[in-house]
């Protein structure tokens, strides 16, 4: 399954962040370090020959965060 870009949402990806034992979470050029991640739209997996290994990807029209989880939208 191919996730396609629909008008208005840009790409994300995160992964586990190892150094800080939290979850880097990537969107508009910005990385986000929260403890948690609620994925509220279709991502697919992306493995990588350098770390980060395994991320999960998708298109989303927003990232919020609260309470140190990020919500992606």
């Amino acid at each position: 399954m191919t996730i396609t870009k629909k008008k208005g949402e840009y790409r994300f990806f995160y992964h586990y962040y190892k150094q800080y034992k939290k979850m880097s979470v990537h969107f508009k050029n910005q990385c986000l370090v929260v403890q948690d991640v609620v994925c509220l739209c279709p991502a697919e997996t992306k493995w990588n020959k350098i770390q980060p290994n395994l991320t999960l990807q998708g298109f989303c029209k927003s990232v919020t965060i609260e309470n140190d989880i990020a919500y992606i939208q």
